[in-house]
């Protein structure tokens, strides 16, 4: 990629940015880590020193209105992206979002737009599941290795929210959530790319402990459901149901696809599948030319480099989030069927 000037100014700096962002950013030459600010100044500061950065700012604009930082990575909850994605666009800055893409489908179309309106790169964090298998996986969908595809399963199950002792965790508010919910919006990118759009959804919801201890924020209700379960259509024909479940003892995340010619299974952490024709099942490692890898900060950052779009795109993000908005409508109506937006739909 050269030494192109990578200058780097970071909002949020929890979680994925320290797992991911920030080590594979060092990775690439060019990189400069010129600013960042987090949830409070103490937190900034910290991150500064932690990781090398040359600023902590107070205020997220700050960051962004740096004449040094010509990249701005939003690794913030939902609830910031379109605020501080458009700002960004609208100065000059070319702007990586951590997924999930914004708070509603509504907000999406905004982000959408004004990405619509600059050539400066884009692109959204893309989901960890299922990324070793994808490329073999969508390889076999591609070369008919599983015959017609005529239904897919999915059942995302952890122990996540089980204790319900333990305080309430940010992605069970609404208000720094939106409408993400669970695993749903993360395996709605999946199944938009290895099976093409859901045509029309019904989603029943359920909150297992619907309080709990107040965090530091003095908040104390459950806001969004402990588990949701889906059924749908594919476009293609092929039905699908969903089960996203996160206060389950001994749950496990698993994709299964049903086609006339075979059945294959796939654990969204494993480097192998299972395939099954008939009475027979074949355990299938991922041979290395095949096997998906994070190189997810490389890929933005080439992208910039070379003056076009990254993938996933904005345009990606619209279409999970209109799964999500789905689910969410279709479980404020007590699984009343409801349709899928599309991305050319006039906004809703």
């Amino acid at each position: 990629m050269g030494e192109h000037p990578f200058h780097i100014g970071m909002i949020g700096a929890g979680g994925i940015a320290r797992s991911r962002h920030i080590p594979g950013l060092k990775k690439v030459p060019g990189v400069r880590l010129v600013a960042v600010a987090n949830r409070s100044p103490e937190s900034g500061r910290k991150a500064r020193e932690e990781f090398g950065f040359e600023k902590s700012y107070e205020r997220w604009q700050d960051v962004v209105n740096d004449p040094e930082v010509n990249i701005v990575f939003v690794c913030t909850p939902p609830y910031l992206h379109r605020e501080i994605s458009c700002y960004a666009l609208a100065r000059g800055k070319h702007v990586f979002c951590q997924a999930r893409m914004a708070v509603n489908l509504a907000e999406a179309r905004v982000m959408l737009e004004a990405d619509r309106q600059t050539k400066l790169t884009t692109m959204l964090c893309p989901p960890p599941h299922y990324m070793t298998v994808e490329p073999y996986v969508r390889k076999l969908l591609a070369d008919g290795g599983l015959g017609e595809i005529r239904h897919v399963e999915l059942s995302h199950t952890t122990a996540t929210f089980l204790d319900p002792a333990a305080p309430l965790h940010w992605r069970q508010r609404k208000d720094l959530q939106g409408i993400n919910m669970l695993d749903v919006g993360i395996t709605g990118e999946v199944l938009n790319k290895w099976f093409g759009s859901l045509d029309k959804l019904s989603a029943k919801g359920r909150t297992w402990v619907p309080s709990r201890p107040k965090d530091r924020d003095g908040r104390s209700a459950v806001e969004l459901p402990d588990a949701v379960t889906v059924i749908g259509s594919f476009e293609s024909g092929a039905t699908f149901t969903g089960l996203f479940a996160q206060a389950v003892n001994g749950g496990r995340s698993m994709l299964g696809i049903f086609g006339s010619e075979g059945t294959l299974l796939c654990d969204a952490n494993e480097n192998f599948v299972l395939l099954r024709k008939g009475k027979n099942e074949e355990r299938i490692d991922i041979p290395p030319e095949l096997r998906g890898k994070w190189t997810v900060e490389e890929d933005f950052l080439r992208a910039v480099a070379e003056g076009r779009k990254g993938t996933p795109s904005f345009a990606d993000g619209v279409r999970y989030m209109a799964f999500t908005q789905a689910v969410y409508d279709s479980l404020e109506k007590d699984m009343e069927p409801v349709r899928v937006a599309r991305l050319q739909d006039s906004p809703v």
